[in-house]
């Protein structure tokens, strides 16, 4: 794909249900550095949801995203995801973040 065709994309993605406690965030962790995308996974205050905000070429944060819902850690259960787009930041690396609140 030429660099004209290329287009840096930031979504945020929250997965609901058996996700802390379980793993999810080394798998994401190490299913990222598999791909060119930056961001952060982070646990929410709830308990029960964890946010993956990601940015990158639009096809690789589309491949990671995919990755890891193909690929939940043993024990994990999602039961729900929910995407928004949100505007790039010119982040780099890819690395846990605090807890957050819900």
């Amino acid at each position: 794909m030429t660099d004209a065709l290329r287009r840096t994309t930031r979504v945020v993605v929250t997965l609901s249900g058996l996700v802390q406690g379980v793993g999810f965030r080394f798998t994401v962790l190490r299913i990222a550095a598999r791909h060119p995308v930056a961001g952060t996974v982070r646990n929410l205050h709830s308990g029960d949801r964890l946010e993956i905000d990601t940015e990158g070429d639009a096809v690789e944060v589309e491949a990671f995203l995919r990755e890891v819902l193909e690929n939940p850690p043993r024990g994990a259960r999602v039961d729900r995801v929910e995407r928004r787009t949100a505007q790039p930041r010119g982040a780099t690396g890819f690395t846990e973040a605090s807890s957050a609140e819900a």
